[in-house]
């Protein structure tokens, strides 16, 4: 038996430890054990890179003075190019839309939780924890130019964390091709979070608002480069702002916009179609009184007449109208109780 296992020893260093095929095997083994060391390494530098990034991140505000405004990682494929641009962009234009007021962007963690309640949940324990008034984090889908999807947690200048106001919305895709254009609609998207009255053309002064629209029709002229929901929501803006600041060529730009926007070929959710046609409908009344033409005043009282309609259908109104309706006829119960008891019976 040694024998034979001397034997076939011996035919194994003859014929396979020697071979080419062995020697292959052996090289090819150890490159695999040392690219496999390689990435581990890379995998611990990349969780020591994110403990320390989140422990940097898990501070509260230098100042409590002016907005705190925290930005989670944007999940997904240019993730984390996109977060840097994020930043960048507030840090470079939202000074524009928050009238001088000071800001401090603070880096929080990624948010990690399972669903989306608990991923409030986390949001609003990070924005009480950190003192800031907005929080804003998000994912990626593949795609070189598709849009970020981000949920946003905001205080809305005097609310309490818990009763912070939630919405979902799109970020533009930041690049080399279109840098200004789509960090001043990110900058002022994010600063509409902050300041929800930036959406009302009534709530700040003109003197504050003229820069602002300037600034969204500049971006609007540049539309391509811009998702077609922030397109959407920047027109609107505009249009109130423009209604609120008058003049003829701000009107005419309202004109404009809607009449393109109404022709368009895609249909329009109801709520965008009525605030579209009311807009054209004032910017044509406003220039008829400076100039009157019955044209004009025909072409206004048509879309706003088809905007009555479109409103008579929503619900919210609907409701209001029977609310309404059962409150005349309380007041007519009570009417009627007084003159029975002061005619004695009768109501005649």
């Amino acid at each position: 038996m040694p024998a034979q296992v001397s034997s076939l020893i011996e035919w194994f260093n003859a014929n396979i430890a020697g071979s080419a095929i062995w020697s292959g095997l052996g090289l090819a083994t150890a490159i695999l054990a040392v690219l496999f060391a390689i990435y581990l390494l890379i995998r611990a530098c990349a969780q020591l890179v994110t403990l320390v990034s989140t422990a940097m991140a898990s501070r509260k505000r230098r100042s409590t003075q002016g907005f705190g405004i925290a930005i989670a990682p944007l999940i997904g494929p240019r993730g984390a190019k996109q977060t840097k641009a994020v930043i960048a962009a507030l840090e470079d234009y939202l000074a524009l839309f928050t009238f001088g007021s000071p800001f401090e962007i603070v880096r929080a963690p990624r948010i990690r939780a399972k669903g989306a309640k608990g991923l409030r949940s986390s949001a609003t324990t990070w924005l009480e924890k950190s003192s800031t008034d907005l929080i804003l984090w998000g994912h990626r889908k593949r795609g070189k130019s598709t849009p970020t999807k981000v949920e946003v947690l905001s205080l809305g200048g005097s609310l309490k964390p818990n009763d912070a106001m939630h919405s979902e919305g799109l970020l533009p895709f930041i690049d080399k091709a279109n840098p200004e254009a789509t960090s001043k609609a990110v900058a002022y998207l994010v600063a509409r979070a902050l300041q929800p009255g930036l959406a009302d053309g009534t709530a700040f002064r003109a003197e504050k608002l003229e820069p602002v629209a300037d600034i969204l029709m500049a971006c609007l002229q540049e539309r391509d480069s811009l998702p077609e929901r922030t397109q959407l929501t920047l027109e609107t803006d505009y249009c109130s702002m423009a209604l609120a600041l008058g003049g003829s060529e701000h009107l005419s730009r309202v004109i404009e916009l809607r009449r393109r926007r109404l022709a368009g070929e895609e249909p329009l959710l109801p709520a965008f179609e009525v605030q579209a046609r009311i807009d054209l409908g004032r910017a044509l009344l406003h220039q008829a009184q400076s100039n009157f033409d019955p044209v004009r005043v025909r072409e206004a009282m048509d879309h706003l007449k088809l905007a009555v309609e479109r409103l008579k259908g929503d619900p919210i109104l609907q409701l209001a109208q029977a609310t309404n309706q059962a409150v005349q006829q309380g007041q007519a119960m009570l009417a009627n109780r007084k003159r029975f008891s002061v005619t004695g019976g009768s109501t005649l």
